[in-house]
């Protein structure tokens, strides 16, 4: 839990010093630990891949344009092997909630306290994948 409070307490002070606003501050921590559970994950498998096995891949960046015809199904939401692991994540978090709680109910008073540090993890996690749940 001090884990939490001295990170809270470190991302306020950056947002009092750079100015930024709360709603953007929570979508720039989403975006980190959404590209972090998918996108990074997958490149630190295709470095290894590269190193050990030599596969090399090619990518194409297209920038985006708001009139462009012909790459604009590029924009379209699909389903991938990068929302795997976050989605995942979120749905083992779920399961997670409804076991401790049944699991607290199950063995009585002493299994609560434990059971709210759990709970703080989970839907700390949760919140963060939120854009998952709304697809």
């Amino acid at each position: 839990m001090a884990l939490f409070i001295s990170i809270i307490l470190a991302c306020v002070l950056e947002l009092r010093w750079s100015g930024v606003s709360i709603q953007d501050w929570w979508r720039n921590e989403q975006f980190w630990v959404i590209g972090g559970v998918s996108a990074h994950l997958f490149a630190v498998f295709q470095g290894i891949l590269r190193v050990i096995a030599g596969v090399d891949t090619n990518l194409k960046v297209r920038a985006k344009a708001a009139e462009d015809t012909v790459f604009g199904e590029l924009y379209l939401f699909k389903w991938t092997t990068l929302l795997i692991p976050p989605t995942s994540l979120v749905i083992l978090n779920m399961v997670g909630i409804v076991a401790g709680i049944s699991n607290a109910i199950n063995n009585g008073y002493d299994s609560w306290g434990p059971l709210f540090g759990k709970l703080f993890f989970s839907f700390w996690v949760i919140m963060h994948l939120y854009p998952f749940l709304k697809v």
